[in-house]
């Protein structure tokens, strides 16, 4: 059960939309099933002619509004900078659902006000609302945020979380699909005029590339100059943003090609794009990549393997690295893999479904340790070696990858252990996306083998081409577990 808060200032306008045809006409049979009085249907709008959409919504829309208007509220977006008071959130089921009966409904709709803090069962003095139904597996919620018994508006304190975690109880009971938890992981989604302008241009929405592009540059810097500088040579505006101390606290970035209706870059932050690209958090990151031992400068298997190694003593409960780092750090190196000549799209499929899981509750990116320092540098070399590699060098990128699924998966055993079940089914995608690709390319791999059996090479390691002189990662062909 899909649940979406919006704010707004228009009671009418929001009744106007959700009695009428929508954007696409998409709007059928609309009939109010509950409201604030217990009337529920009673509310239903009369009919003014033969049209599907001709409606008297007069009286409902005053009786909404009466709350806002006896506090002065008005009808547009004032100066003070707050929210708007009227609460519309959308509730939606999965597509495999049971259709809901409008009974079903209506104990939903009151069961999630209650929930959120928004309108208690048993509180008649309590704000204005009606559920409207127009489809089979959604219905919509209208809130005037006014108290009728003092007239005050009021805000609702930790709306959001509370309505996922009534929501989750509601699936449950019901035995419906179960959604995962308002724990910080999700990803943040481009917004409705984001997308109708991607659609417009017919290319994907511009936050998409740029956390792609964002993320790539944070994994293969290791300052603040440098990303700004990687990002710039990619083709992005970027800049950062600097403290009175000339200390940066923070960037902004652009698509050169994304423009607003005033012909101006649409930038955005890095908090914006995701929660773990703010720059204070990417400064963390890079310093704590820059120290400890040297560990993981090497792209090698067996280094990915040492990380698995850590994630299943921490399964065991014997383990002293933090799973959520390694996790994190593993995102890394799937996103240093996507790009690698040969790689194709697959790479960087497992890359985005990994994303989910790579993320940790409380917007955290984990606590660093040899392991997770390990494959941040790892990744970062493999970003730097991928420029002057050929397709030569695809079966030790197979190989290292082999070990990578391995490592997926034993994170989404963590995970799931944990309860994270929404996360290890991202990894657990990822990981079959991985095994999929390097089952694929045999000949590649076949290559690592006939290398190996060269007089002079080390047994065990395979080198990809080191750039301008530097010296070259090794990828192992053996995983030990």
């Amino acid at each position: 059960m899909i649940t979406k808060v919006v704010h707004g200032w228009r009671p009418g306008g929001l009744i106007a939309y959700l009695m009428g045809p929508g954007r696409a006409e998409e709007h059928r049979h609309q009939r109010v099933i509950a409201s604030w009085d217990g009337l529920d249907a009673a509310w239903q709008p009369a009919r003014t002619g033969t049209g599907p959409w001709d409606l008297d919504l007069g009286p409902l829309a005053a009786a909404l509004r009466a709350p806002a208007v006896a506090a002065g509220l008005p009808d547009r977006r004032d100066d003070s900078g707050k929210r708007g008071y009227v609460w519309h959130c959308s509730v939606r089921l999965a597509a495999n659902d049971r259709v809901l009966s409008d009974g079903e409904w209506v104990g939903i709709a009151r069961e999630l006000l209650d929930g959120a803090g928004i309108a208690g069962r048993d509180d008649p003095g309590g704000p204005r609302w009606f559920a409207v139904r127009h489809a089979d597996d959604h219905i919509h919620i209208a809130v005037v945020l006014v108290r009728q018994d003092t007239g005050r508006r009021f805000w609702p304190y930790r709306d959001y979380p509370r309505l996922r975690e009534t929501a989750r109880a509601v699936e449950r009971r019901l035995a419906l699909t179960e959604t995962a938890a308002a724990d910080g992981t999700a990803a943040r989604s481009p917004s409705r005029g984001e997308i109708e302008k991607a659609t417009r241009q017919g290319r994907e929405p511009a936050r998409v590339g740029l956390v792609r592009a964002v993320r790539e540059a944070a994994i293969a810097s290791s300052g603040a100059e440098a990303f700004i500088q990687a990002l710039c040579a990619a083709g992005y505006l970027a800049e950062l943003r600097r403290a009175p101390s000339g200390d940066p606290i923070g960037f902004k970035v652009a698509r050169p090609d994304d423009l607003s209706s005033a012909g101006q870059p649409v930038f955005y932050s890095g908090s914006k794009l995701a929660a773990d690209l703010s720059l204070p958090k990417l400064l963390q990151r890079w310093a704590d990549s820059a120290g400890g031992s040297a560990t993981g400068r090497s792209a090698t298997a067996g280094q990915v393997a040492r990380a698995r190694r850590a994630v299943a003593a921490a399964r065991r409960g014997a383990g002293v690295e933090d799973v959520d780092g390694i996790g994190h750090a593993t995102g890394d190196l799937l996103t240093a893999l996507r790009g690698w000549p040969g790689a194709g799209r697959d790479l960087g499929e497992a890359a985005d479904l990994f994303d989910r899981a790579a993320r940790a509750p409380g917007r955290s990116v984990g606590r660093a340790g040899p392991s997770s320092v390990g494959l941040r540098r790892m990744a970062r070399q493999l970003i730097r070696q991928r420029r002057v590699a050929t397709d030569d060098d695809l079966g030790a990128v197979i190989v290292l990858a082999v070990a990578v699924a391995v490592l997926v998966r034993e994170i989404a055993a963590w995970q799931r252990e944990g309860g994270r079940t929404h996360q290890a089914d991202a990894a657990d995608a990822a990981a079959d996306v991985v095994d999929r690709w390097s089952a694929s390319r045999p000949g590649a791999v076949r290559k690592v083998q006939a290398q190996r059996a060269r007089p002079g090479l080390d047994r065990g390691t395979t080198a990809i081409r080191p750039r301008h002189g530097s010296p070259a990662p090794r990828l192992s062909p053996s995983v030990r577990a």
